[in-house]
């Protein structure tokens, strides 16, 4: 009888809901403006500094739009799927929808279904500027089948991803760590066995992998298999790989056109899973003994009498400042991210040469998304709960109510910033970072990119700009994405300075930690004025 009431779906109702609830929010409009935009900007990189005939060009217009979009499902849709069942746990409607003939699969399929959606019209926004490839020319039938294969499965990847810790999570930011974490781990998965088949088919499984790559080494190599970026005798796009190996290429449209069930099974299991955990956790249950016994035993600080006076005086000096701290979950956080920076670059130091140099851009992008997600979010819930007003009515000053913030990002992340620095001072700098730079500006960017001093000042002040951007936009991807134009403006403006005032070719790195502190400095000061207004008149939105 259960399993009978578990296979009987009843969509319509909550996809119909989903859907209206989301043609009324303007994030949906503005993503899907945003995915236009993005892809516009990276057809003009592209065409503007590739030295390709013309139909050469069409391969790598299409192969970078591709590779776009594969980026923008890994970023958007696990973010926009995260939330969808542990928001519904948070504001106590999961047990109405159970007081329905609603059944727990209907649920998580409408739910799901509706998402897909919503994925989908990124999909089609970006949709007519995939035609100019075309029209250029070198793009054929086989390249776009592929391309929507691997992106079909990029997408219901992420969907699963997003659905697991959905149904896993209550709170929205453990949400969105394990949706993105799943996203990650299925996403590597996939691409490493569906390479390793591809090459152990074609060639033997002994010659898979014959130097004994490390595993990231092996992602990073076959990394041009899954953008089409694969350049074999001048041309760009899957189709060059049938006038490289007529075997090879038969073997990779089996492997896609077998790619697509086993992505659909992986989904129809996560669903599963899903549904039988909200069905089983939909309602709040009284912690146990043994759960509280196991909270007072490894979550309990060492040292309690050195850290009630600790805390005690974080409270009495900027009661904001403690907020941030007090919680076993944050201090959990805190020093659980500088052990998995402090492990991940142990491993390194043990791999080959040339490792460390390869991580330290992934583990920097890795920290300034973190940083910049917990930043805006926590300001975003505490405004939504009505926390914020709670606090704009007691006598702490909104000063003290800037400062203790900033103060508590900063302890929050300064041990695992404190590992990038030391690996960053003993290892001679950051790996190359590669931009496209179409013209002179783009270049003196990213060489002080890698200066430690323009990092640093982006450090101590992304939590003024985070609070700011959280506190005038309501959506959570449109404030981290300010906030990264806001840290990127003073370190442009910096490099412009320099430009304009030594005229030369090469970026005089001596000129760059004055006029970064300078560029910051103002940037930060003027946030600091407009947040002040803000808060003190309650202008934010809701």
């Amino acid at each position: 009888m259960k399993a009978q009431r578990f296979t009987q779906l009843n969509v319509w109702p909550v996809l119909q809901r989903e859907l209206r609830e989301g043609a009324r929010r303007r994030v949906n409009h503005r993503l899907r403006f945003l995915s236009a935009g993005v892809g516009t900007l990276v057809l003009w990189i592209i065409a503007a500094n590739a030295q390709k005939s013309a139909a050469q060009l069409g391969g790598w217009l299409f192969c970078g739009l591709h590779t776009l979009l594969l980026g923008l499902i890994f970023l958007i849709v696990p973010a926009l799927t995260a939330d969808c069942i542990a928001r519904e746990k948070r504001e106590g409607t999961l047990g109405l929808l159970f007081l329905t003939p609603l059944s727990a699969g209907g649920i998580v399929a409408g739910k799901a279904l509706a998402q897909a959606l919503r994925a989908l019209t990124l999909w089609v926004a970006v949709l007519p500027i995939l035609a100019i490839p075309f029209m250029t020319g070198g793009i054929t039938w086989f390249d776009a089948c592929i391309a929507l294969s691997l992106e079909f499965c990029t997408t219901v990847l992420c969907l699963a991803a997003g659905l697991l810790a959905s149904s896993l999570a209550r709170e929205r930011n453990t949400a969105f760590l394990l949706a993105f974490l799943f996203a990650t781990t299925f996403l590597l998965l996939f691409s490493q066995l569906f390479a390793f088949i591809l090459i152990g088919t074609w060639r033997g499984f002994a010659s898979a992998n014959p130097n004994g790559m490390p595993w990231w080494r092996w992602q990073l190599a076959t990394m041009p298999l899954f953008s089409g970026l694969l350049d074999v005798r001048g041309f760009a796009g899957w189709s060059s790989i049938a006038s490289f190996s007529g075997v090879l290429s038969r073997i990779w449209v089996c492997l896609c056109g077998a790619s697509l069930p086993v992505v659909l099974l992986i989904f129809y299991v996560a669903a599963r899973f899903a549904a039988r955990r909200i069905q089983r956790s939909w309602q709040d249950k009284i912690p146990s003994p043994r759960r509280e016994s196991l909270l007072r035993l490894y979550c309990a600080p060492l040292s309690g009498r050195r850290f009630r006076r600790k805390m005690q005086r974080t409270l009495d000096w900027n009661p904001i400042a403690w907020l941030q701290q007090y919680s076993w979950k944050a201090r959990l956080s805190k020093w659980g991210l500088c052990l998995v920076f402090l492990m991940i670059e142990w491993a390194a130091l043990q791999a080959p040469d040339g490792t460390v140099s390869l991580i330290r851009v992934p583990l920097l992008l890795a920290l300034a998304g973190i940083y910049t997600f917990v930043g805006v979010n926590s300001f975003l819930e505490e405004k939504r709960s009505g926390a914020l007003e709670l606090i704009l009515v007691t006598p702490i000053t909104v000063n003290k109510l800037i400062f203790g913030r900033t103060w508590g990002l900063w302890k929050q992340f300064i041990p695992a910033g404190l590992i990038l620095a030391g690996d960053y001072l003993l290892g001679g700098g950051l790996y190359k970072v590669w931009l496209w730079r179409p013209s002179m500006v783009l270049d003196f960017f990213s060489e002080a990119l890698q200066s430690p001093f323009i990092l640093a000042c982006a450090f101590l002040t992304l939590p003024v700009f985070a609070t700011y951007f959280a506190l005038r936009v309501k959506n959570l991807i449109v404030a981290g994405v300010l906030t990264w134009i806001a840290l990127c403006l003073p370190a442009a403006f910096a490099t412009e300075f320099i430009q304009m005032f030594t005229n030369s070719d090469q970026l005089e790195m001596w000129l760059i930690p004055p006029m970064a502190l300078l560029s910051y400095g103002a940037f930060t000061l003027l946030t600091c004025f407009l947040l002040r207004h803000s808060l003190s008149r309650r202008i934010y939105s809701f």
